[in-house]
C-alpha cells in the first residue's frame, strides 16, 4: 500500500510549506502563520507580485494602489477613498477551488437491505445479499445521494471531482492505486457527472473492507498530482464497516498518515454507513484527527469501538437516504465555500492582518466576526489567518461573472472607506 513511500514523500512536500508572516508594513515583527494546509494550496493572490501597486492573478480588472499616497478608484460609495495614503497595494483575489476524491465502500454487505427493513447488520456480514430483494440496498441509496450530490457540487461551480471504490473490482482485499473516475472539472457541461454516475451505475459490491489502504492511496494519489489540482482539498471516505483486511494497519493509519495529510491542507471527511456501528470509534478518530470533527468536543477514544461521533454516523438513522443526503450537502456547503489566500505583501515585510480589506467590484466588504461563516454576512480570517472567508451575500457577489474582488492591503481594516 506505499505506506513508507508515501510517508517520504509527504514528509518532503511539508517541508516546502510556505510561512506567511503576519506583522506590521514593511517589518519582519509578528507571528508566524500557515504552515500547513494553507499555505499547501496557493492560488491566485497568494502568488501575486506587484510593482506600484499592479497585480497578477484574479478574474477581473486591477484597482490600483501604488505607493503611498498614489491610490485611485473609479469613484461612488462605498468604493476606495483616493485619499487613503496609508493603502501600499492592491492584488485581485481568486477565489480558491475545490478538489474532492470520494473514497468509497463497495464490500459485499454494501447489497444488504438497511437494518430499518429488517437485515440484521450481523447476518449481512454473514450472507451479503438482500433479505427483502424489492427494496433498495445500502449500495443503491449510496449511489444515488452521491450522484445527487456530484450535481449540486456541480452548479456550486469551482470544483473538481473524483471517485474510487474499494476493494477493487474482482478483488476481496486489493485496493486501487488510482482512482476509477480520476479527479476532474464539474463543468456545466456535466460531462465529469456523467462519467462518474454512468461508473457507480455499473458497480457491483463485493470483498472485505480495505478501508485503511483505500484512504492512504487516496492521500498518495491527491499528493500526486498536487501541482495538477490547485486549491483546496478533501477526501471524503464512506463505509458501511471497519477495517477487516489489514487490521495491523490501523495504527499507522492514524499516528501518521491522517495527521500527514490533515498537515498538508488535505481533508477528510468520513461518513459511517448502517454496519459501521463496531467502527465508530475509528471512523470518529480519521475524522477529528483529518480536520472535520463535527464538533471539537466530539468523542474519538480507540474503545470501546461502537462510540464515537466525530463524524457523520448514519447507523441509528431513521431515514437513512435523507439523512446521507444531508451529511453530503453539509460537506458540499463546507468545499463550495468562498476563500481566498491571504496574498504575500508585493513591498516585502510581512501582512498585518489589522491591515487588510476587500472588495468586490470595488465596494468595500465589511468584516464580520459576530458568527460563524454560514450565518455571517461579509469576510472572515480562517484560524490561522492564511485565508479569507466570503460568507453569505459576499460570496454569492463573488461568483457572479466577471466580478472583481480584491484584497488592499496597509490600511486600517474598514477604515478607509
Amino acid at each position: 500500500m506505499r505506506f513508507s513511500t508515501y510517508r517520504k514523500t509527504l514528509l518532503s512536500l511539508t517541508g516546502l510549506s510556505v510561512a506567511f508572516y503576519i506583522g506590521c508594513g514593511g517589518g519582519n515583527s509578528g507571528d508566524t502563520a500557515g504552515s500547513g494546509g494553507g499555505a499547501a494550496s496557493s492560488s491566485g493572490g497568494s502568488a501575486a507580485s506587484s510593482s506600484g501597486g499592479s497585480s497578477s492573478g484574479g478574474n477581473g480588472g486591477t484597482l490600483n494602489l501604488g505607493g503611498s499616497g498614489n491610490s485611485s478608484s473609479t469613484g461612488g460609495t462605498g468604493v476606495i477613498d483616493p485619499d487613503a495614503g496609508c493603502a501600499t497595494s492592491s492584488l485581485n483575489g481568486t477565489l480558491i477551488p475545490a478538489n474532492l476524491l470520494f473514497v468509497v465502500d463497495r464490500s459485499g454487505s454494501m447489497k444488504c437491505n438497511l437494518p430499518q427493513d429488517g437485515q440484521i447488520t450481523a447476518n449481512c456480514e454473514k450472507f451479503p445479499k438482500k433479505l427483502h430483494p424489492a427494496k433498495p440496498s445500502k449500495w443503491e441509496l449510496t449511489r444515488a445521494a452521491l450522484e445527487s450530490a456530484l450535481q449540486q457540487l456541480q452548479q456550486g461551480g469551482n470544483v473538481r471531482a473524483g471517485l474510487v471504490v474499494f476493494p477493487a473490482d474482482g478483488s476481496n482485499c486489493t485496493v486501487n492505486k488510482s482512482p476509477n473516475v480520476p479527479i476532474a472539472n464539474l463543468d456545466s457541461a456535466g460531462g465529469q457527472v456523467t462519467t462518474i454516475s454512468t461508473f457507480l451505475d455499473n458497480e457491483t459490491p463485493g470483498g472485505s473492507t480495505p478501508l485503511a489502504g483505500a484512504d492512504i492511496e487516496g492521500y498518495a494519489y491527491m499528493l500526486s498530482q498536487w501541482t495538477k489540482l490547485p486549491g483546496n482539498k478533501f477526501v471524503v471516505l464512506l463505509t458501511d464497516g471497519f477495517e477487516t483486511c489489514s487490521p495491523s494497519s490501523l495504527p499507522d493509519l492514524l499516528t501518521k498518515e491522517v495527521p500527514q495529510a490533515t498537515g498538508i491542507g488535505i481533508r477528510t471527511f468520513v461518513i459511517g454507513v448502517p454496519g459501521s456501528e463496531d467502527g465508530r470509534a475509528l471512523l470518529s478518530q480519521i475524522a477529528y484527527i483529518g480536520g472535520t470533527p463535527k464538533s471539537q468536543s466530539c468523542t474519538h477514544t480507540p474503545t470501546p469501538a461502537n462510540v464515537g461521533d466525530c463524524h457523520f454516523d448514519m447507523t441509528t438513522s431513521s431515514n437513512f437516504s435523507q439523512d446521507l443526503q444531508d451529511a453530503l450537502k453539509k460537506i458540499s456547503g463546507t468545499v463550495l465555500s468562498c476563500e481566498l489566500d491571504v496574498p504575500q505583501n508585493p513591498n516585502g515585510g510581512g501582512v498585518d492582518p489589522n491591515k487588510v480589506n476587500v472588495t468586490i467590484d470595488g465596494k468595500l466588504v465589511s468584516q464580520d466576526t459576530s458568527t460563524t461563516c454560514d450565518k455571517a454576512d461579509g469576510w472572515q480570517y480562517n484560524s490561522t489567518k492564511t485565508k479569507i472567508e466570503l460568507c453569505g451575500q459576499a460570496c454569492t457577489n463573488a461568483k457572479k461573472p466577471n466580478a472583481t474582488v480584491q484584497v488592499v492591503l496597509g490600511c486600517p481594516t474598514g477604515g478607509i472607506f
